[in-house]
């Protein structure tokens, strides 16, 4: 979790300026801020130094020293020590923070929600914001993928009175969203200019070519004549350039903000422009947040506007408007043989096809619907709709009561990332409940638990496979449809469970089967004396609509020997000391499968002629495909159809 310095007398300001909050003290805030899941390390007095050529602010203990360097600018303090400003001193709260509330880890976001708390201030906050005046226009090149990066969302931010503390607040709060939300600027990046230095009230974010213009990166002088860099250089020769590079070197084309006269704004996710940059004397603000995750951006943007607000509750939230264009994704992508062809459908689209307007920043609650019992259930407390109302308002939840008191209707604020689903509000009402308040009860029946019985057969099997000199292995639940399929020439199975998000090519599928798993067990281990025999007890799972879920897990047994002089005569010894040890009858008969020998493959029946299982020899292709070079003996059965579980 993150460690976030809270400045004790911002707070204690923000807290007080809503209400009777004159007796909240710091000591106070020592109590408080646990029960809301913020744990703090300590009160600690920091020191405060400015860069001077680009203004970031820092706090340091007694023991960290002075920075050796501008982490936003790379401005080196050891061989220019006068480019450092000591501050002076400042207290703070040092605050173990939860990564999944960012809306939280400013001075404004963090008083909004302990006047809640308190019951200061109760409810869904509001905020007004003002028409837009400005129109942002997006390049359909951004959709591309040589040059994806297509979302963006935008603020501007009026009667803005900026001191150290404000500054050094908007500038963490930025740097904070990088790493909580926009993971590490990769889903999205934060960009704060002085919009008074800046024309025009259409802007435009393009995608441009690497080397196609020039403009100084922020900490860099504008009077330097080699300050004046292409984006290229910039993720060459800036540090900051250097350091996000990765983001954007698969690309051919790179994100651009400009104004209406063309002055740059930034190159997203990098870096600002030297000549919008933010000062104590900027008055006005324009905010974009831009990335590859539209709800990502939009929540980023929501959060800085709200916190904003909290901390300068005089300044003018305006909203700006963003035109994309329409089914770009899917024109950018066209297949056509003829270049010629192609060319002309791209164009007879682009011209019927209306651009997309949206305004920004959208604050509208998202609705979702609590059930009171779920919710009291969960928690472990009596409690009727109108006390789950009143705990969710003083989370900053709008509340209304459904009918019959049996469900609300909850309104999330727009800046709240971490509620998706109604478990996060029954959380946010055992927080307002208070976690201490809950009394330990014992349930009013005790039992003994006792295993089921499959586990208690599995026990068995691997008992005996054990005796019988085989050596137990535990491998991948997932596979993949070449390596559970085709290395062992047969078709995919029908039934087979497959991965809607799979992470890698080789983990696309649930198993069906544990012998493919055995094998790769066996080709790694080619190193080591024949023979070797290994087992396996676990679960495969196939589709079955007969299920509530729709797919079911069975328990399967498989094992598999390798040797000079191994053959099938081994393994239905094997097969048929394991059945009797287990207790039941099988019978035996020969079957013809691609993955064995031609006349070594025979397939298991139980007494009622249902095909349990199979064993055999298996194929030389298939042992070409796994790279083993000896003979191979395999037995798979299933034991929830062998022992009718």
């Amino acid at each position: 979790m993150p460690i976030i310095d809270m400045p004790v007398d911002m707070l204690l300001a923000r807290i007080s300026s809503e209400g009777d909050a004159s007796k909240i003290t710091a000591d106070d805030l020592g109590e408080i801020l646990p029960k809301l899941g913020c744990e703090v390390e300590e009160v600690a007095d920091m020191q405060e130094f400015v860069c001077k050529v680009c203004g970031k602010i820092y706090d340091r203990t007694e023991a960290q020293g002075p920075p050796l360097h501008c982490s936003n600018c790379g401005a080196d303090f050891r061989t220019f020590p006068e480019e450092l400003e000591n501050l002076g001193t400042s207290r703070v709260l040092r605050l173990d923070m939860l990564a999944v509330r960012p809306d939280i880890f400013d001075p404004g976001g963090m008083a909004r929600y302990i006047r809640g708390y308190l019951g200061i201030q109760t409810g869904l906050p509001e905020y007004v914001l003002s028409a837009a005046r400005i129109k942002v226009q997006v390049d359909p090149d951004l959709s591309n993928e040589d040059s994806y990066r297509p979302y963006i969302a935008c603020a501007v931010v009026r009667n803005v009175e900026l001191d150290n503390n404000t500054i050094k607040m908007v500038m963490n709060l930025q740097e904070d969203l990088h790493w909580a939300l926009g993971r590490d600027r990769k889903l999205a990046s934060i960009g704060v200019y002085d919009l008074d230095t800046l024309a025009g009230d259409v802007f435009h974010y393009d995608a441009v070519v690497p080397d196609g213009l020039k403009f100084v990166p922020l900490g860099l002088s504008p009077n330097d004549p080699d300050a004046n860099l292409t984006p290229r250089e910039i993720l060459e020769q800036h540090k900051t350039g250097q350091e996000y590079a990765h983001l954007l070197k698969p690309l051919k084309k790179y994100p651009l903000l400009r104004d209406g006269e063309g002055t740059v704004l930034s190159m997203p996710p990098i870096i600002n422009s030297e000549s919008t940059r933010v000062t104590m004397k900027t008055k006005q603000f324009f905010i974009d947040v831009t990335g590859i995750s539209q709800r990502t951006v939009d929540r980023a943007l929501n959060i800085v506007a709200t916190s904003l607000k909290e901390i300068m509750p005089r300044i003018e939230v305006e909203c700006v408007m963003i035109e994309s264009p329409a089914g770009e994704a899917a024109v950018s992508h066209a297949v056509e043989t003829d270049s010629n062809r192609q060319s002309s459908i791209v164009n007879r689209q682009s011209a019927s096809v209306s651009p997309v307007v949206r305004i920004t920043p959208d604050l509208t609650p998202a609705e979702m619907t609590l059930n009171v019992r779920q919710a009291a259930e969960t928690i472990g407390i009596d409690i009727n709709a109108a006390q789950l109302a009143e705990l969710l308002e003083s989370m900053g939840h709008g509340v209304e009561e459904g009918p019959h008191g049996e469900t609300l209707k909850v309104l999330v604020p727009a800046y709240r990332n971490d509620v998706m689903h109604p478990i996060d509000l029954i959380e946010d009402a055992a927080i307002a409940y208070g976690y201490d308040n809950l009394k330990p009860e014992l349930v009013p029946t005790f039992t003994v638990g006792s295993p089921w019985a499959i586990e208690e057969h599995s026990a068995t099997a691997r008992r005996v496979l054990t005796g019988l000199g085989f050596h137990q292995v535990m491998t991948l639940v997932l596979s993949s449809e070449p390596a559970a399929f085709g290395k062992w020439r047969i078709e995919p199975d029908p039934r087979t469970v497959k991965i809607e998000n799979p992470i890698s090519t080789e983990q696309t599928i649930c198993r069906v089967s544990i012998l493919p798993g055995l094998l790769e067990t066996l080709a790694i281990n080619k190193q080591y004396d024949l023979p070797q025999y290994l087992f396996e007890v676990g679960d495969c799972c196939f589709v079955d609509p007969d299920v509530e879920t729709g797919a079911r897990e069975e328990r399967i047994i498989a094992a598999c020997m390798i040797g000079t002089h191994v053959g099938y005569a081994d393994i239905r010894a094997v097969t048929d000391a394991f059945v009797h040890e287990m207790g039941v009858i099988c019978t035996v008969k020969a079957t013809d499968h691609p993955s064995y020998i031609p006349g070594r493959a025979a397939a298991l029946f139980d007494d009622q002629g249902k095909q349990v299982g199979v064993m055999g020899e298996v194929h030389p292709e298939v042992l070409e495909n796994y790279g083993l070079k000896h003979p191979v003996s395999v037995m798979e059965l299933s034991l929830e159809k062998l022992l009718e579980v």
